[in-house]
């Protein structure tokens, strides 16, 4: 199995498992519920538009500018649920999962590429893959929302029993820790590596930008 801290118990383990499952269910929730209730709600707002009496200018500007706000929280919604769900993970692996997530935030100003193999499904347990996805997509919301770069790079690959994860950009260089949301996600991923017992780094790119890495040591294992 993948080297996990060496103090885990079984407890640990369960409790690992008890918050994979409620974040699934959230995330179920959102999707199926939030998100259901914006998508109904921006289909009345597109009826209204049509509407004879709503064709003033007046009235279809703000209009539109709030079904744009709809669509936008509904994009947020399907990130969250998809992000912290763990159902990409489940259904496609962790490479596949990674790739989905990073490929919806390439747009006209920010490109991503994306280089990775599936790794071996008996190198990883569910919750280990799962804390693997979620520093990728911590490191690669980061990278969007915060570096101001123009590329984001992917690296999902391994070699020699090792899992390599690297998120690279090539914005402004290394997240200002004491900006609290920043500390706040840069914790988050340092506690899910030290979970599953992986090395995480962060380093200045010498050309500009940051690079995270995330390595796990693994080794087969039986289903």
């Amino acid at each position: 199995m993948p080297q996990l801290v060496p103090c885990e118990s079984a407890l640990d383990q369960r409790l690992r498992r008890a918050a994979m499952d409620e974040a699934q269910h959230l995330a179920a929730e959102i999707h199926d519920g939030v998100g259901q209730e914006l998508t109904g709600i921006s289909l009345m707002l597109s009826a209204l538009r049509r509407v004879p009496r709503a064709q003033h200018r007046d009235i279809q500007e703000p209009l539109e500018q709030i079904c744009g706000l709809v669509v936008q929280a509904m994009v947020s919604c399907r990130r969250l649920s998809e992000g912290f769900g763990g159902f990409l993970v489940r259904e496609h692996g962790l490479t596949a999962a990674l790739l989905h997530f990073a490929s919806q935030f390439d747009d006209g100003t920010t490109r991503v590429q994306f280089r990775g193999r599936d790794v071996p499904t008996d190198w990883l347990d569910e919750i280990t893959a799962h804390q693997l996805f979620g520093i990728g997509r911590e490191a690669i919301f980061n990278a969007f929302r915060h570096s101001r770069g123009r590329t984001i790079q992917v690296t999902c690959d391994y070699a020699e029993g090792t899992i390599h994860l690297i998120i690279e950009d090539d914005g402004v260089g290394l997240l200002d820790t004491s900006n609290r949301e920043h500390g706040i996600g840069r914790s988050i991923m340092e506690f899910r590596a030290s979970s599953i017992g992986a090395r995480l780094s962060f380093a200045e790119i010498p050309s500009g930008g940051l690079r995270v890495q995330c390595s796990l040591d693994c080794s087969p294992h039986n289903n």
